[in-house]
């Protein structure tokens, strides 16, 4: 199942880096997801490209009922983000969900591009989930949460951007 997000940023493209690459932020987006991240890992590397990854047990009560007794309470999700080296037009890079122990997947691409004074996130992804029978509802029950965590996530951005 496809997915697509798209936001604005009413800051910079620098200062729009300098948040997703700031650790503490990592910790607001685990915060805003309605968790508390175990382990945020910001790698900057001296060409400038970076690898973030969040490591958090998300409450399963963003998903439907149903699927909640095959999960349990709490999901082991790792979230990562490997970002290319920065050029002056754009930030690109790839994002990955794992959830541990789900049969399945997100992947995809993301990027945040300048727009006058502002800044354009655009995120596109596949969510794959290898169940026989009950694959689509799973691929649509995970669309939606990461779509609601993705949201949670940006509005937290916002709300740093302009503290």
């Amino acid at each position: 199942m496809k997915i697509t997000h798209m936001h604005r940023f009413d800051a910079a493209l620098d200062d729009v880096w300098t948040m997703l690459t700031s650790p503490e932020f990592g910790h607001a987006r685990a915060a805003a997801m309605g968790t508390e991240a175990h382990d945020v890992d910001v790698d900057v590397r001296d060409d400038g490209s970076c690898a973030i990854t969040l490591r958090a047990d998300v409450p399963t009560s963003s998903i439907p009922s149903e699927l909640r007794a095959l999960v349990g309470r709490e999901l082991a999700v790792t979230y990562t983000e490997v970002w290319e080296p920065p050029t002056e037009d754009d930030r690109v890079g790839t994002f990955a969900v794992e959830i541990a122990g789900a049969p399945g997947h997100v992947a995809g691409a993301i990027g945040v591009t300048p727009d006058g004074e502002a800044s354009e996130l655009l995120a596109t992804g596949d969510v794959v989930a290898h169940v026989p029978l009950f694959g689509a509802m799973i691929e649509r029950a995970v669309a939606g949460a990461v779509t609601k965590a993705l949201t949670a996530q940006l509005e937290a951005a916002d709300a740093w951007l302009v503290r």
